[in-house]
């Protein structure tokens, strides 16, 4: 009596061993590409956020140093970072709103409101001057990874 030996065995060893190398590999390789999004999406969101403090931190230089947003008369114009903004108001029930854009080719990389009251009225939990910039991570309004960040600042 002669015994065979068993056929393809290692053969199949070899595939299950191969097959669970491929799925720890591509475990890893999604793991890797998730990381990678995650940080570009944390860089441009830093991105946007710094370009509305920029801008915040204008609009507050241009009131509190020059008077720019002043209720009633308000500038016409103001200057930062070496750009002119022009300004643009309207005053509804005792709160002016003055509203500047930081521009860039095709589009704004900040947008800022100032909303100053008078008259008894106010802007928000009862204070009258109310400074809203929202900032953006790319100048194309168009993009469907625009991440926009705002800031508020009320006194």
């Amino acid at each position: 009596m002669s015994k065979t030996a068993p056929r393809g065995f290692t053969l199949l060893i070899a595939v299950i061993l191969t097959s669970v190398l491929l799925s720890v590999g591509l475990a890893l390789l999604d793991v890797a590409y998730k990381q990678v999004v995650l940080s570009s999406t944390a860089k441009q969101s830093q991105t946007a956020f710094y370009a509305a403090d920029s801008a915040l931190e204008c609009a507050l230089y241009w009131d509190q140093q020059q008077g720019a947003f002043a209720y009633g008369s308000p500038s016409g114009s103001i200057s930062c970072t070496g750009q002119t903004f022009p300004l643009s108001s309207t005053i509804s029930s005792n709160v002016q709103k003055t509203v500047f854009s930081v521009t860039c080719p095709g589009g704004n990389s900040a947008q800022v409101e100032i909303y100053k009251a008078s008259g008894g009225a106010t802007c928000s939990q009862g204070k009258t001057t109310c400074i809203y910039a929202n900032g953006y991570n790319t100048c194309d309004a168009t993009n469907p990874r625009r991440i926009e960040r705002g800031l508020k600042v009320v006194y």
